[in-house]
């Protein structure tokens, strides 16, 4: 829900331009901190720690997924629950826990991972190089120079509608993913970093997850 400025500024970057602003995390007195557009997206898909608050101390792994949470900032006080066991686990992971009997089968089933290249992470492009065994062997047939739309799931629950595109190269072919700058930029990645890729069990939509090298 958001409300008129009347005076008001986000409570993260203090930009007071804002036509409106957005409730983001609930404060100790009871209100809601008020975000402008930029920094309530972030917010809204989960990524605010990760995008603001790297730098700080108190990340913890998820003794699930291992997936990195900021625990004890007050923005992800309900992303994570604490274990008997001294550890903590991530709110997907708990529901996950809470809701599938053990010995059913992974919902994701892994194909391979792209370790980006300079080329890769550089935004003026938007596209990443995927290599030619995966891209045939994984992704929609698709002839030479033509160009056909993916929507692709990220594993935070998004959607990227990206573009997969080949084109002759010497005496082989090259592949690419295009479309996909939003996603390296929300999730930081750079030279060095990984993008895996995988298989939704359920209906075969292909599934890419950010996996940053330190």
């Amino acid at each position: 829900m958001s409300s008129s400025p009347s005076n008001k500024s986000c409570v993260h970057c203090n930009d007071s331009s804002s036509d409106c602003f957005n409730n983001g995390w609930k404060l100790h007195s009871g209100e809601h901190a008020q975000l402008c557009d930029r920094c309530f997206g972030f917010y809204n898909l989960g990524r605010f720690c990760e995008a603001f608050h790297s730098e700080e101390d108190g990340w913890r792994d998820c003794a699930s997924c291992g997936k990195l949470v900021h625990c004890g900032c007050i923005v992800s006080l309900d992303d994570y629950s604490l274990l008997d066991s001294n550890g903590i686990i991530c709110i997907n992971c708990s529901k996950t826990n809470c809701n599938i009997a053990p010995e059913s089968e992974p919902a994701l089933i892994p194909l391979f991972e792209k370790v980006l290249t300079n080329s890769d992470s550089n935004s003026k492009f938007g596209r990443i190089i995927i290599p030619k065994k995966h891209a045939e062997a994984y992704f929609p047939k698709v002839s030479e120079s033509q160009e056909i739309p993916l929507s692709v799931m990220d594993t935070e629950g998004n959607e990227w509608n990206l573009y997969f595109r080949s084109w002759a190269h010497k005496y082989s072919k090259m592949y690419h993913l295009k479309g996909i700058r939003d996603f390296l930029l929300l999730n930081n990645l750079q030279a060095g970093d990984t993008v895996a890729f995988y298989i939704k069990e359920s209906d075969g939509k292909i599934v890419m997850e950010a996996r940053k090298s330190h």
